[in-house]
């Protein structure tokens, strides 16, 4: 089967900053493959249009310029004040287990849109987060392997009749 909309894609890969030599950022295992519904919306847009075609047993090398990635840095978003009580903890105990320097909480505006932030202050009655991704600004290097291609489960292509996304967060 060949990557197409609609159908569930697992794969592989070691994910670099730039290119093939830069740092090491992260991996998706065989015993742990990254799972996507094509045309869900889940991934990059360019991610998913370089994978369009593939079949199972493919490999594939990508690179992303940020701007196809996770876009530039903003700088009003790196020091975001959040008061304490807008996380809605159920106790000092929790909120002391979760505000810590270096965690990724999701926040809700005043909209309802949802953001995940990097603590990055802690304050008597605030918190300091920087809103962008932790990978903005980033040029990033796939090296990767398709490994499964298929039609989705009934739970999967039956969620709110859409398709479910089922990657990892």
């Amino acid at each position: 089967m060949k990557v197409e909309e609609g159908l569930v894609v697992a794969l592989t890969y070691k994910l670099y900053e730039k290119d093939a030599n830069g740092k090491f950022i992260e991996e998706a295992t065989a015993d742990e493959p990254f799972l996507f519904y094509v045309g869900s919306g889940g991934v990059l847009p360019k991610f998913e249009e370089a994978l369009i075609g593939k079949e199972e047993g493919d490999n594939f090398k990508l690179a992303l310029g940020y701007l196809d990635a996770y876009g530039e840095i903003i700088e009003q978003y790196q020091n975001v004040k959040v008061d304490k009580a807008a996380f809605g903890f159920v106790d000092k105990e929790e909120e002391e287990a979760f505000l810590q320097v270096g965690h990724i909480l999701s926040v809700a505006d005043q909209d309802g849109d949802v953001y995940d932030g990097k603590i990055i202050q802690l304050n008597k009655k605030d918190v300091v987060m920087d809103m962008n991704h932790e990978l903005a600004g980033m040029d990033l290097f796939f090296d990767g392997k398709i490994i499964e291609v298929r039609k989705p489960t009934k739970e999967e292509s039956d969620f709110d009749g859409e398709g479910v996304e089922i990657m990892p967060s």
